[in-house]
């Protein structure tokens, strides 16, 4: 197990300047319940990563970053910590947030940790990317991180999705359910993180989606994994597509921003 006693003991200053603790390093429940979130990331991250070659320098990318605590994070463990050199570069549409990180993180002499401000699927590297994350990225942001992913051939791909606003479903089959919210909800990420993994193993990257951390510390708590590498495709992954279409007529914006770089490499 990577994240031990000895080790959230030395996070204990880091999760103090970055807020998520108190000076006394105690936290409020919900920032006890991120820093689970965080903890719980950070090891499936590593399970990855550890297989790089150590002599080379990770480049990640943290997509809709928000608060960027997941990457404080990262960044802490594998500089400090495991003393590898990294350069994470987060981005997120609030340009605010982000010139404040930027001052947060020079104050901590977080110097290869980086911040952007704009749409997460425009924003590009010239270099060869190791990971894009993202956690609980609203909406379509969840898409735009996968889309990322695909066109800069990273070669891993981890998301946890929040709300799903721009998604609605149907279906026939299960009216009596989907008229439930609780159950509604539940079916749509469930269908639409499906369907995402089909696309991106269309796109060469194995797909796992598992619980990455408990349900008591977010009901959000989905990751889809995808890993770029070579695997036996056990389903017809156009039908199946077509078949999830045809009985909830629902589509991730992951298609469309597929299909638009489609039309874009044509013309």
């Amino acid at each position: 197990m990577l994240v031990n006693k000895e080790l959230r003991e030395k996070l204990n200053e880091l999760f103090y300047l970055i807020k998520l603790q108190n000076s006394q390093f105690q936290s409020s429940l919900d920032k006890q319940v991120k820093i689970e979130q965080v903890l719980a990331y950070l090891e499936i991250i590593h399970a990855e990563l550890r297989r790089t070659s150590a002599k080379r320098k990770l480049v990640l990318i943290d997509s809709a970053a928000g608060n960027c605590y997941l990457s404080y994070l990262i960044y802490y463990f594998y500089r400090e910590l495991e003393g590898r050199e990294l350069e994470i570069h987060c981005v997120d549409h609030n340009a605010k947030l982000m010139r404040q990180n930027e001052k947060l993180a020079r104050r901590m002499n977080f110097d290869d940790l980086y911040f952007h401000a704009g749409d997460i699927d425009t924003f590009s590297l010239e270099k060869e990317v190791d990971a894009v994350y993202s956690l609980h990225a609203c909406d379509t942001a969840t898409d735009k991180t996968m889309f990322m992913g695909l066109r800069l051939q990273a070669r891993f791909i981890f998301s946890v999705a929040c709300c799903q606003n721009s998604i609605q479903i149907k279906s026939g089959l299960l009216k009596s359910v989907i008229r439930h919210k609780a159950f509604r909800d539940k079916a749509l990420m469930m269908i639409a993180d499906s369907m995402r993994a089909l696309l991106l193993e269309k796109g060469g990257y194995k797909v796992d989606i598992f619980d990455f951390v408990s349900s008591r510390f977010t009901d959000k708590n989905t990751m889809v994994r995808a890993v770029r590498k070579s695997f036996k495709k056990v389903l017809n992954l156009d039908e199946e597509y077509e078949r999830i279409y045809q009985e909830f007529k629902m589509k991730p914006h992951l298609e469309f921003l597929l299909k638009q770089q489609e039309e874009k490499e044509v013309v």
